[in-house]
């Protein structure tokens, strides 16, 4: 689902706003097209062949982790999940169009996208589980 929601918009976004164009106008909160060549916060620009392997290197250890817990609570699930779709669709956009497609524009942060949003809304999802979740004792034996 994250992967075809984050596609769908950032093809409408190609679509009907022009590259810089905003939508609507003279709002601080708005969205705009941005071609981003970049990871987030603007680190490794123009890095387009570090950023695929990257994301190739963190897809498959997601995916050995998602094995790993395939019987842990579906917060976990969902979390990777979550992660693996964002990356999966950054990673799409990065293969076919050397950049990733960015729309979503809130004042004093970069700009991003539904992929990125899910990444780090996954990223806490998870830290949330591993912090807040009690230990389970140790069984006796």
């Amino acid at each position: 689902m994250v992967i075809l929601f984050d596609q769908v918009t950032k093809a409408y976004t190609r679509h009907h706003l022009l590259l810089g164009e905003k939508w609507p106008s003279g709002w601080p909160a708005h969205f705009s097209r941005v071609e981003n060549s970049g990871s987030a916060f603007g680190l490794f620009t123009d890095q387009t062949i570090f950023l695929v392997i990257a994301s190739v290197l963190a897809i498959g250890i997601m995916l050995y982790f998602y094995r790993q817990v395939a019987s842990a609570g579906w917060l976990i699930r969902l979390s990777l999940g979550m992660q693996f779709g964002g990356a999966v669709s950054n990673l799409a956009d990065r293969i076919r169009d050397g950049h990733v497609t960015d729309m979503i524009h809130l004042p004093r942060w970069p700009d991003f996208n539904v992929a990125d949003s899910s990444v780090v809304i996954g990223i806490l999802i998870l830290a949330a589980v591993i912090f807040f979740t009690p230990e389970s004792p140790e069984p006796r034996t």
